[in-house]
């Protein structure tokens, strides 16, 4: 029996995830995320799928963030025909995300033409014949709504002939999962292979921490955070409040990137719960995202994911605690907060700063000094929001040079990511069983770091998955 990996994501980097497992030519599907970097590159990556849908017996979701399920609109539009098979709050958060991606895709797509035709009406000349179109829409995001076949934690169930899944909580994002996948030889022993998905933090507030990968044979772990440690999460609450003290005293505003789904709701529990120790009087704050708002209810929808005292403060939204706190929906909701006093904060999507709202933001911040970017993610290659992380002297926005002038604060600490020793950590009970450990899901400068780090902790092999590249796990 063959089985193999084809990596066409997330392989020498962090977005695009997309694993195909081939077992004697049953290929299954692994994550289907759209690639964020360079906005031709992406376009052009993102614009088809690498392989024949068709050729695709089912898939598993590990989690709903777009770099893991953005690309799914392609892939059934040009023809898969199986189940998506992913968590319920998986299934319920996908749909309201890839039809805010769809949004997103059009907007920008207008955006660009609208330049390009004013360009060319100055320069005398004609409508532009090669117009921007979408990567994907709205309309096309819910075609994906039939094709989810969601499935409860820990339920084992079959993906294909003779290869069953299980799924366990990753602690990631709400619904996020590890897919622990045991293939079946007929006289011989079964293979076992676990994809990781992101694996989350434990001791993290509103998640439950992540559950125990099983005995395995072979595991493809994510090295987003390879080479680096966290803060402990109380040197983070200092390291905001310090933050949010510099804001009021230039007297502007903070722009915090987040991503809609986990890390906005965890930037307000931490907000909150420093205004509400009075340690700093609290500052208007205002959530930038319709997605975040429409997440947020399906947090509501979905209790088996968290502890009842997080369950507690996401419900008590509306009372005088969180008053300081306010949802912005419409567009002209988004324009009003330019003429609003400072100081004030700004949590707005996208996490990365690649498109949304975010950009139109910072368009409006970046040369000010008063104001103040706080980065609280990861920040690929190529984005937006890496150029700004590295405080680079002039940055492009909508294809015009800004000087980045305000001031630029990182704190890692927030990632729902696990780091080195957590990664590390999670792999040291499947010594005996592991033949090989596939890392995936991280740049180079984070994997060989991890890498060297797992084979001195007495890992024997362990192997950096290249793009597009196959690994034969057993012929």
């Amino acid at each position: 029996m063959s089985i193999s990996i084809t990596f066409y994501g997330a392989a020498q980097g962090v977005t695009g995830s997309r694993h195909v497992l081939d077992v004697d030519g049953t290929k299954i599907l692994f994550d289907c995320g759209m690639f964020q970097g360079r906005r031709q590159e992406s376009r052009e990556r993102n614009s088809a799928f690498p392989i024949d849908p068709k050729t695709i017996y089912n898939m598993v979701l590990t989690h709903a963030h777009i770099d893991h399920s953005g690309a799914l609109p392609i892939l059934i539009r040009e023809g898969f025909e199986g189940h998506i098979y992913c968590t319920r709050a998986t299934a319920d958060l996908a749909k309201i995300m890839l039809r805010d991606s769809g949004n997103i895709q059009e907007r920008d797509a207008e955006h660009l033409n609208k330049k390009r035709k004013s360009h060319a009406r100055k320069e005398g000349k004609k409508t532009p014949k090669n117009l921007v179109e979408p990567i994907y829409t709205v309309k096309d995001a819910e075609a994906c709504d039939s094709f989810f076949f969601p499935v409860s934690y820990d339920q084992e169930f079959d993906v294909a002939p003779g290869i069953t899944v299980q799924l366990t909580d990753q602690g990631h994002i709400i619904g996020s999962a590890s897919a622990h996948v045991t293939i079946k030889r007929p006289g011989k022993k079964d293979v076992r292979v676990v994809f990781s998905g992101d694996l989350g933090r434990p001791n993290m507030p509103i998640l439950r921490d992540p559950v125990p990968y099983p005995p395995c044979e072979y595991i493809l772990t994510e090295s987003t955070y390879g080479d680096r440690l966290h803060e402990p999460i109380g040197d983070m609450e200092a390291q905001l409040v310090e933050v949010l003290k510099e804001t009021k005293k230039r007297g502007g505003r903070l722009i915090i990137p987040a991503f809609s789904v986990g890390r906005t709701q965890n930037i307000i529990y931490f907000l909150q719960s420093i205004f509400s120790r009075g340690e700093i009087e609290p500052i208007p704050t205002y959530v930038d995202s319709p997605l975040s708002k429409k997440a947020t209810k399906v947090y509501f929808n979905h209790p088996e994911c968290f502890d009842k005292e997080t369950l507690a403060f996401l419900k008590k939204e509306d009372e005088d605690r969180m008053s300081n706190f306010h949802y912005v929906e419409s567009v002209d909701e988004s324009k009003a907060l330019n003429d609003m006093p400072n100081p004030m904060i700004i949590i707005t999507s996208s996490g990365m700063c690649e498109a949304g709202r975010i950009l139109h933001h910072l368009k409006r911040t970046v040369e000010d000094p008063k104001n103040v970017i706080c980065i609280v993610g990861y920040m690929a290659e190529h984005t937006l929001g890496r150029r700004i992380r590295k405080k680079e002297k002039n940055i492009r926005i909508f294809g015009q040079e800004y000087e980045l002038n305000a001031g630029v604060v990182t704190m890692n600490g927030f990632s729902a990511h696990g780091d080195q020793a957590g990664i590390i950590h999670s792999l040291e009970h499947l010594k005996d069983t592991l033949k090989k450990v596939i890392l995936i899901h991280g740049e180079e400068t984070q994997s060989l770091p991890l890498k060297e780090k797992l084979e001195d902790e007495g890992h024997k092999n362990v192997e950096i998955a290249k793009l597009f590249s196959t690994i034969v796990l057993e012929d």
